[in-house]
C-alpha cells in the first residue's frame, strides 16, 4: 500500500511540473495537490512502520517546485489582448473585397421556357407491357423462393355478407363492459 502511494505521489509531482512549465500552467495545481494528498498518506504509512523513504520527501520537493513556479507565472506574467480594431478593419476590407468580386461576375440572364418543363411520357420509352408482372415465370410453391401461393376468388356475396356483419348498432356498444 505504502509503494502504491508513493508511486502516485512521485508521478503526480512529475505531472506537476511538466505543466507547471507549459502554458497551461494554472492546470498544474490539479496534479501537484493529488501529489500533496498521495506523499502524505504514503509518508504516513511509512511514518507507521518506522522507515521513511527519500522518494516521499523528493516527490514532496518536487511539488513544491512546481507550485512555486505556477504562482510565480501566476504572478509576473501579465496577459495581453491584441488589439482588434486590426482584426475588424481586415475583416470589413475582406467583406468588400467580396462583394467587388460578386459585382464583376457576369451572370447572363437566362430563359425558361414552359415549353423547357414540360414532360412527355414518350421521351421515357417505357412499354407498358414491360410493367406487368409475369408470373407465369414464377413457379408455385417454388422451394428456392419459400413462396406459398394460394389462389383467392371473392364473390359479391360474401362482400355483401361482410359488409352487413360490419354494421354496429347502439344496442351492440350498451353491452360492452369496461
Amino acid at each position: 500500500m505504502k509503494k502504491i502511494f508513493t508511486i502516485l505521489a512521485v508521478i503526480a509531482s512529475v505531472f506537476a511540473i511538466i505543466f507547471s512549465v507549459l502554458p497551461i500552467s494554472n492546470l498544474a495545481i490539479f496534479p501537484a495537490a493529488a501529489a500533496l494528498i498521495f506523499g502524505g498518506v504514503a509518508f504516513y504509512l511509512s511514518k507507521k512502520t518506522g522507515e521513511v523513504k527519500k522518494i516521499i520527501q523528493f516527490s514532496f520537493l518536487l511539488t513544491i517546485a512546481a507550485l512555486a513556479i505556477v504562482t510565480y507565472k501566476s504572478v509576473f506574467t501579465e496577459t495581453e489582448v491584441a488589439s482588434t480594431e486590426i482584426i475588424e478593419a481586415k475583416e470589413v476590407e475582406s467583406e468588400a473585397e467580396a462583394i467587388d468580386e460578386l459585382e464583376s461576375l457576369e451572370i447572363e440572364d437566362l430563359e425558361i421556357d414552359d415549353t423547357d418543363l414540360e414532360f412527355d411520357d414518350a421521351e421515357l420509352e417505357i412499354d407498358d407491357s414491360e410493367l406487368d408482372i409475369q408470373t407465369e415465370h414464377l413457379e408455385e410453391n417454388d422451394p428456392k423462393l419459400n413462396i406459398k401461393t394460394e389462389k383467392l376468388e371473392i364473390n359479391e356475396k360474401d362482400l355483401e355478407i361482410l359488409e352487413d356483419d360490419m354494421e354496429i348498432n347502439e344496442s351492440d356498444l350498451e353491452d360492452i363492459e369496461f
